[in-house]
Order: structure tokens, then sequence, then C-alpha cells
């Protein structure tokens, strides 16, 4: 039987918050403000791709090769790339310009969240945030989800130098939330990333499956022996 649980740590992204929904819809909108000639489908096609990151900038900025600013730069300059967008001065400033006010406001909370947070602090449990995003850009989302005081904790990879899957970052995250990974329960979207990746730093690990069609997923999870749920309600019962 695993111990109490002293504290809950949760990823944001796709798992508190429909990061994938914003990031296609202002990235769609931004190219079309600075491509309009590109046409309606092109510019959905280009949301679609600046969020998916085909080229893995993302991944470089979490292991520290990248700065947020040169990897943000670089997945414009693959849509450029990939699109045979015309050539514009000041193409990645335009293209922020527009995008991050549009991604601010199309990001949304799941409903799942608030009886979770509701239930920990009510069981007095400590809360905290484990995130591979900038901390300023982290810090907008949670204002924007009506996120912002609630946790005691809020891990960055910028604040770390390193990022998820390192285990350094699980373990340094539960040092600030005063709790021993092994009475740390963590709960993340990603497979790997979040759930097997928090369950060899030690911690309980929970994998959110959002999406019910990710059957590699659920194998990888079964394989390593990670409990699996469908929604953060069901957290609530291994609060106890």
């Amino acid at each position: 039987m695993r111990p109490v649980t002293a504290a809950l740590l949760l990823d944001l992204d796709d798992t508190l918050i429909d990061t994938k929904a914003a990031m296609v819809t202002a990235g769609a909108v931004a190219v079309a403000r600075v491509w309009p000639e590109a046409g309606e489908k092109v510019h959905r096609a280009a949301g679609v791709r600046f969020h998916g990151d085909p080229a893995g900038f993302f991944e470089r900025f979490t292991t520290g090769e990248l700065s947020f600013a040169e990897m943000r730069e670089a997945r414009v300059a693959d849509l450029v790339e990939a699109f045979s967008f015309r050539a514009i001065d000041d193409d990645i400033a335009r293209f922020e310009d527009v995008y991050a006010p549009a991604f601010f406001a199309n990001v949304r909370l799941f409903d799942d969240v608030l009886p979770l947070v509701s239930a920990a602090t009510e069981s007095g449990i400590r809360l905290g945030l484990l995130t591979n995003s900038a901390s300023d850009y982290t810090q907008r989302k949670l204002e924007s989800a009506g996120l912002e005081g609630v946790f005691e904790v809020v891990a960055t990879r910028d604040t770390l130098g390193f990022g998820k899957p390192d285990p350094r970052a699980f373990r340094h995250a539960c040092d600030l939330l005063g709790a021993d990974p092994n009475e740390t329960l963590y709960v993340g979207d990603h497979v790997e990333i979040d759930a097997i990746a928090a369950k060899d730093a030690g911690l309980y690990a929970v994998w959110l499956r959002r999406d019910q069609g990710d059957r590699e997923g659920a194998r990888l999870a079964d394989a390593h022996g990670i409990r699996v749920v469908g929604s953060l309600t069901e957290v609530v019962a291994l609060l106890a």
C-alpha cells in the first residue's frame, strides 16, 4: 500500500487547460494575419503544425538547448518553410503580436479541474504545479484560467534549467512542496514525459488519458504498472 498522499503535483498543459485547442486556434489566427493570402485551409493546417511541433523544438527548450524565445522563433520559421510563406520583415514579431493575445483569449479550464483542487484543499493536501513551459507564460496561463494563487508551488522549466522527463524536475518540485516523492501524487497527460518519468523519479504517478484512442499510451502505462484515469474526478478517490 502506498503512503498517505501529502502533496498533489499536477501538469498544466492539456491536463488542467486545453492548451492544444488554444494553440491551434491562436496559430491559425496569427498565420491568417501575417499571411492572409494563404487561405483558410492553410491557416488551420499551420495552426495544427505549430502546436504539433514536428521538428521537436519544444523538446530542445525542455533540455535547455534553446531559450523560450529561440524555440518560438524556430517554430515560426518552420511554418514559413513548410508552407512556403512569402518572406516578410519582422515575421516572428508580427506573428507573436497576434498569437499571444489570441492564445490567452482561448485558454479554457477543463471541467474536472476545480473539483479536484477543492478536494485536495479540503483534505489539507499541498498543491503544486510542474510544467515544461516558461514561468512568465505559465503565470499568464494560470491567470487566464482562473487558477492564479491556487498552487503553493509552481515549478517551470526556466526556473530549474531543465524540465520533464528529467527526474530532478520532479524531485525539485517535491522539495519545494516539502513532501517526499513517495508521498506525492503526480498527474499528467503525457504517458512518457509525465507518468513514466514521475514514477521513475519515485512519485506515485497517474496518467490522465483524455484521448481514449491513445492505444500505444495505454500499452506503455500497463507495461509500467501505471494507474490510468479518464478524468481528474477519478483522482479525488486516490487522495484518501
